[in-house]
């Protein structure tokens, strides 16, 4: 009976000791799982700094062959927050808190479109998005016609100016970055929060007109290297903004010139779920009134149309010319007084256009160029890369600042906290 009874009690104690343990193991596995619930929320706001600011980070890549997409616009739907990626297809911006159930949309012509929320976006690291590549047949009695039928079309284009974009003064805030490369080696970095202002907003008229009706200021500037000279200070701004072809009537979008080139429908695609015409053209006889380029041989390039209300979304261009002048490609240049002779030369440059509350806006602008030259005296080579761009950050149409004058030159000091939070593009606010 004892051996009995000593048996059961040890029973009961091992019996206590296993529930014991048991509870103990039930209480760590709760505390467990909450620390692994904080430690997920914790990993989940980290992409959000105290301020509420959410950072975005990205690629785009083609799922046909999973290269990357350049130059594509991703932001906030209705908003002007985001940014453009870079060629490696490569962005990143930052978004106020008060948008986190808003949507991203990331689009590039001839693709599909992405569309997330901020808040599922803001999930991840590194936000990969894959976008299909969007092309359609084009039919025979195009092809048969093409001529007078896209003659005609980017003449409506041009007619529906005043009702795709604004007929007024107005602001707009840019992001600029230009480097300047000698013999592929980086000589020259310069970023600038740039302020400009149009009289006219996009009332066409010839280059030098509006360039009278545009001015612009410096808000804050950083860069790599101490200007030595007046020419160290000068930007290439002036040459972006004659980029912009929907303003200025020294391009293919004049209708006085428009049987100067040869015209071909390159394809019919898609962008941001609309019909696109891509029109090929090329400059029979390129010169200074329509490629704004005094020393152009060779005028190319494609540009994209929407079928729906006619509006340029798009245009890419390449130029080859003969020479250059420091003061831009509009300008004659005194050869006798050059030191370096110029062994070729050429250029690319893509604009794109954004809608942004019913009116299409200019949204950004990339600009390459590149020289060979030789020098007279000893005949050393040199090649010269010019890189630079303008992203537009932010539209102001109600009282906006005026600005008279160019800074054609800039000596601003290094402002730390400026450029801390620069990247955070504000929405009219």
């Amino acid at each position: 009976m004892i051996t009995k009874y000593i048996l059961a009690k040890n029973l009961k104690n091992r019996k206590e000791t296993i529930l014991h343990i048991m509870q103990k193991f039930k209480l760590l596995l709760v505390m467990l799982c909450a620390f692994s619930l904080t430690g997920f929320s914790q990993e989940n706001e980290s992409k959000e700094d105290n301020s509420g600011i959410i950072r975005i980070v990205g690629k785009l890549t083609n799922k046909q062959n999973n290269q990357p997409i350049p130059f594509a616009n991703v932001g906030v739907i209705g908003s002007y927050i985001g940014a453009a990626s870079n060629l490696d297809g490569i962005f990143e911006f930052k978004i106020p808190g008060k948008y986190n159930e808003q949507m991203i949309q990331a689009s590039a012509v001839g693709f599909s479109t992405f569309t997330a929320k901020v808040s599922e976006c803001s999930q991840v690291d590194t936000l990969e998005i894959v976008l299909t590549p969007k092309n359609y047949n084009i039919g025979e009695v195009e092809v048969m016609a093409e001529s007078l039928v896209l003659q005609k079309r980017i003449k409506t284009a041009l007619e529906k100016i005043p009702e795709n974009y604004l007929q007024t003064p107005f602001n707009y805030d840019v992001y600029y970055r230009s480097e300047k490369l000698e013999n592929e080696e980086l000589n020259r970095l310069r970023e600038a929060a740039v302020r400009i202002y149009d009289d006219k907003g996009y009332q066409r008229a010839d280059a030098y007109q509006v360039f009278k009706e545009r001015g612009y200021k410096f808000l804050q500037v950083r860069k790599n290297f101490e200007p030595a000279s007046l020419a160290d200070g000068s930007t290439f701004l002036d040459e972006l903004l004659e980029m912009d072809i929907v303003r200025s009537r020294g391009n293919v979008l004049n209708g006085n010139h428009i049987s100067f080139y040869d015209l071909k429908l390159d394809q019919i695609t898609e962008y941001e779920n609309d019909s696109i015409w891509v029109i090929s053209y090329k400059s029979k006889r390129p010169m200074l009134s329509n490629t704004g380029d005094y020393y152009a041989k060779s005028y190319s390039g494609k540009l994209y149309i929407k079928t729906k209300d006619y509006a340029v979304i798009k245009n890419e261009t390449h130029v080859v010319a003969t020479n250059y002048s420091p003061q831009g490609r509009s300008f004659y240049v005194n050869e006798n007084r050059q030191k370096w002779e110029p062994l070729k030369i050429e250029y690319d440059f893509s604009v794109t256009y954004k809608q942004h509350s019913g009116r299409y806006y200019l949204s950004y602008v990339n600009y390459k160029r590149h020289h060979e030259l030789k020098e007279k005296e000893t005949g050393i080579p040199k090649s010269l890369d010019i890189n630079t761009e303008m992203l537009i950050t932010k539209i102001n149409t109600e009282n906006p600042e005026i600005i008279e004058k160019r800074a054609y030159h800039e000596d601003m000091p290094y402002d730390k906290n400026f450029w801390e939070s620069y990247n955070i593009i504000f929405d009219g606010e």
